[in-house]
This record gives C-alpha cells, structure tokens and sequence, in this order.
C-alpha cells in the first residue's frame, strides 16, 4: 500500500512592530529663550478733588418734629456749603433716616421697650476741586448746623499724566532689571515678547469726628498731602 503523503500547512509569523511617534519639531515660541521680570513705579501728585460728608443729626418726641427741625437746619448747611464753594461744588443727599428712639427696660421688667423720641439723619456729600479751601468748608457747615462729618477724601481729578510717568518709571525699571539679569547670565537682551501693565492710583483718605461749633475757637488745618500713582509692567524678554 503505497504510503500517504501528509500535507503540512506552511505557517508564515508576522511580527507586528508598533509604528514610531512622529518627531515633533519645535515651534519659534517652544525654542525661544527669554527672561520675565516685574518692573515697578511710582509717582507723588498733589491731590486736585476733595470729597467730604456732613450729616445733620436732629432729635424730637415726634417724627414730624424732628424731621421739620432737620429739614430747616439742612437747608441751612446745603446753602452755607454752596455759598463756600460756589457753582463748581457738587453737593448730593447720599442719605435720609429717620429712627425711632428707645427706652430700654428695667432689669426685671418684661415689658418692651418703649419709644422715647425719634432720630432723623440727613447726609450730603459735597465733591469740589478748591482743594485748599476744604479747612473753611468744614468751618461753614459746623456753623451752620451740620453735627456729623464723615470721611474726608482727597484723590486725583486728573489721573493721566502721573499715571503715564509711573508706567514710563516702571518700564525703565523691568529693563533695568532684565539687563542686570542677562548679564549675570551671560547672554544679550534681544528684544521684548510680551508686557502686560497694571495701575492704580491710591487716594488719601480722613476719618473725622463729630465736632461742635462752639468749641471750635480757630480756622481748621487740612493738608491735602500727596496722592501716590503706582504701576506695574510685567515683561518677557527673549534672549540669545
């Protein structure tokens, strides 16, 4: 019997190799080597606004009483501020109130308590730009009944040129910087990629009291001082 031929399957392995990532080359910006800094300035400026808050305070038995006697001495304070300043002052209710008084229970007393009187508050905010003559301005509003004064601020009108001088001092101060880093470094400034700036100009700000007119036997003293303008420049320099 003639002897069966066997077939054997050829058998072909494939090895499967994972394809190589692409080779990203960088971009300008990747390759580019730079330095930030954070340059500061500063500018003093004589404060030309003035913004200042006087309040009349009035109390009585009843609400129309007090309201009636601060309506009157209210009158009076906006008209003696007026006549201060003249037609370049601007002057604003900024607030009216009028609050029931009370008489607080005894200890031992559980009853509520009792309403004695009323309180009534009318504020005004005068804004101008006669800087030197806010001393007279407070002088006339305490004369004239105002019993209450608020925060006195003083601030810049004009904030564009000082602001510009605080940026150009910033400026010279990131380049400043920048070279002395650079040459520490040893390599050269090339030129600037980005700056970002930042300013704020910061007011000069009073707290006062409430002061009577009839202590007061001399002008009051206000000095303005000085308004300081601060900026910020933060820049990326690229370097060779």
């Amino acid at each position: 019997m003639p002897a069966t031929r066997r077939a054997w399957p050829l058998v072909i392995s494939l090895l499967l190799l994972p394809a190589a990532p692409p080779v990203a080359a960088d971009t300008p910006e990747q390759s580019r080597r730079t330095i930030s800094v954070t340059g500061k300035g500063e500018v003093k400026a004589v404060p030309d606004h003035v913004a200042v808050s006087f309040a009349v305070e009035t109390t009585a038995p009843r609400a129309a009483e007090a309201a009636a006697e601060n309506a009157r001495r209210s009158a009076a304070v906006a008209s003696a501020l007026r006549a201060a300043l003249g037609s370049g002052a601007t002057v604003t209710t900024t607030r009216y109130a009028i609050e029931p008084r009370y008489e607080a229970a005894r200890p031992g007393e559980s009853r509520e308590p009792r309403i004695t009187g009323y309180i009534v508050r009318n504020q005004v905010q005068v804004e101008s730009g006669q800087v030197d003559r806010v001393g007279g301005l407070i002088d006339a509003a305490i004369g004239a009944g105002a019993n209450r004064i608020g925060a006195l601020e003083f601030t810049l009108a004009e904030e564009a040129a000082p602001l510009r001088a605080a940026l150009e001092k910033a400026g010279a101060d990131a380049h400043a910087q920048a070279e002395s880093a650079a040459h520490g470094l040893g390599v050269r400034l090339k030129g600037v990629l980005s700056a970002t700036t930042s300013a704020m100009p910061v007011p000069r700000r009073y707290e006062t009291r409430a002061l009577a007119a009839e202590t007061r036997a001399a002008p009051t003293p206000i000095e303005p001082g000085e308004a300081t303008v601060s900026a910020t420049l933060q820049v990326t320099y690229e370097i060779e």
